[in-house]
């Protein structure tokens, strides 16, 4: 019986070097990320009874952090901060560190 070698000859081994060499033909690939300020339920009745003025509570506690969307998949939270005249987000978490690349 032939001895089974545990990694292929022609397997690559995979380093952040070979990862980032791969994403160089992307790497100014603009994409939209979505900041979600929270979320709420309600009826159809209650949506339709919304006007200027109305207050919509959302499922988020004041000063939790924002979730960052990318694709409908969340991959950072942050603290909405003023900047001059425009909102910013400073990143407070990486959700999944190893899966940023």
């Amino acid at each position: 019986m032939a001895k089974r070698s545990d990694r292929l000859d022609t397997e690559r081994v995979v380093t952040f070097e070979h990862v980032i060499a791969d994403l160089m033909p992307f790497i100014d690939t603009r994409f939209k990320l979505e900041i979600q300020l929270g979320t709420a339920t309600m009826t159809i009745r209650d949506l339709l009874d919304l006007d200027v003025g109305s207050l919509v509570e959302l499922k988020k506690s004041a000063g939790e952090p924002m979730e960052v969307l990318c694709k409908g998949r969340p991959v950072m939270r942050g603290e909405v901060t003023v900047l001059e005249d425009s909102l910013g987000l400073r990143i407070v978490e990486i959700i999944d560190p190893q899966r940023k690349v």
